[in-house]
């Protein structure tokens, strides 16, 4: 094969060689040109944002905020979007809401669809009514409100107590309940569960009530009129059996009066109806019968028998014996005549004498039950003359059925200090026991 080349073709040659380099040159060139700004079209396509706005129902708005904001800011970070709702604070109650997703399109329609999901599988707000005893409300609210709190909180329900005007002839309360149905379910029976356990501590209430025994009316003038605090603030323990020599003034420890507006109570010592003391009905009524139990146990036994405490002073608290039903309660010196201490009760309000040998220093932790007796005045009467006679007494403990256990309803209409610096409750009594609603009133 003869491979030499003529001169014309060795130019051929020459000149063909590099133009094809050169057009190879130009082509790669081109397309790496193309690919940039594909690349830069790109960019531009992924910065620049959509926007797209959501109308969501009112009541949808809280759940798909979620607590704290944590439902939306899950959807944000699975999506990558920002989201909010618009600023619309003159819109009309109830009316949908605007949420706006910014993003690119990718993401902000990937948001869109999961918004709407998430509308369209949520449960369906309703709002069911029912009606509680009305005996049960304080148990149900609890105090401060911790209870329904509490209650709203584990069923992720609305829980609303209608606040209209209570009577005292008033059985039940009406209580709305908002949210899904499951939720409304899970409150109820929350609610059922207070009142089965008010159920019980009526039953407890009412043994208790029928095993206590009507206490003697005290001695003409044995029950003192505003001379029950003790001016002295002094307080000495002595550590020997966990024993406690207080003197303090006996408001530090009185119970407080409740916040609705009728309470229940037993009307346990009258002096007069401007001077008489209840005891309001809850749990610490149970309680102060356990703790009398838990007194008594200990005082009867051999050990207290035979042994005679005897230095006592003015504002001391003790234990003493009544004899009637050979119980130790909690008791406040107010006076000492010889071996004769008197005393002034501090669960029931009434006053009376005691042997020193039937008296003990109290127990600190017989402390701990805030005092039971609550000193009141009959609001709206007034005396005629310059004291109440007996037979106004009389009566007043007998509409006020007066230790014998049986429940009136008290309304607080205000409160007075003494110069003692003595809280009085102003209250007024009705008897619903009978037929007539009857207010409690001296005449």
């Amino acid at each position: 094969m003869n491979l030499d080349l003529s001169l014309r073709g060795k130019v051929i040659l020459s000149v063909g060689v590099p133009a094809t380099c050169l057009l190879l040159y130009w082509l790669l060139k081109n397309r790496d040109q193309d690919d940039e700004q594909d690349e830069e079209k790109e960019k531009v396509t992924t910065s620049r944002q959509t926007v797209i706005e959501v109308k969501v129902p009112s009541k949808a708005v809280g759940p798909l905020i979620g607590r704290q904001g944590a439902n939306i800011k899950k959807l944000q970070e699975q999506t990558g979007t920002r989201i909010c709702f618009q600023d619309d604070s003159k819109r009309e109650p109830g009316k949908d809401r605007v949420l706006v997703i910014r993003g690119s399109t990718n993401q902000a329609q990937e948001a869109e669809l999961l918004v709407r999901k998430t509308i369209r599988e949520m449960p369906t707000v309703i709002t069911e009514e029912i009606q509680v005893p009305i005996k049960a409300l304080g148990r149900i609210i609890g105090r401060n409100g911790d209870s329904i709190r509490q209650m709203s909180r584990s069923s992720n329900a609305r829980i609303f107590i209608d606040r209209a005007r209570e009577e005292p002839r008033d059985i039940t309360k009406k209580v709305s309940i908002t949210g899904s149905q499951e939720q409304i379910e899970v409150a109820k029976s929350l609610i059922q569960e207070k009142v089965d356990e008010e159920e019980v501590f009526r039953a407890k209430a009412a043994v208790m009530a029928a095993n206590r025994e009507q206490r003697n009316k005290p001695n003409q003038g044995s029950v003192r009129r505003n001379d029950h605090t003790q001016t002295n603030t002094e307080k000495k323990t002595n550590d020997q059996d966990g024993i406690s020599r207080n003197v303090v003034s006996m408001g530090t420890n009185v119970k407080e009066w409740p916040k609705q507006e009728y309470v229940e109570v037993y009307v346990s010592s009258v002096a007069d109806p401007h001077h008489f003391w209840v005891q309001i009905i809850s749990t610490n009524a149970i309680h102060l019968d356990e703790l009398v139990h838990r007194m008594s146990s200990l005082y009867n036994t051999d050990h207290y028998k035979n042994m005679c405490d005897n230095e006592y002073r003015v504002g001391d608290y003790v234990a003493a014996l009544y004899e009637r039903d050979h119980s130790w309660y909690r008791a406040q010196v107010m006076g000492i005549e010889g071996r004769q201490l008197d005393l002034y009760f501090l669960d029931y309000g009434d006053s009376g004498y005691a042997d020193i040998n039937n008296v003990h220093q109290l127990r600190d932790d017989f402390l701990l039950l805030p005092f039971q007796a609550i000193q009141c005045c009959l609001g709206d009467i007034k005396v005629k003359g310059d004291e109440w006679s007996e037979d106004a007494v009389n009566v007043f403990e007998d509409i006020t059925y007066t230790a014998k256990w049986k429940v009136l309803m008290a309304k607080r209409t205000g409160s007075k200090v003494t110069e003692d610096k003595e809280v009085i409750q102003i209250v007024k009594l009705i008897d619903t026991n009978s037929p007539v609603v009857r207010i409690a009133k001296c005449y």
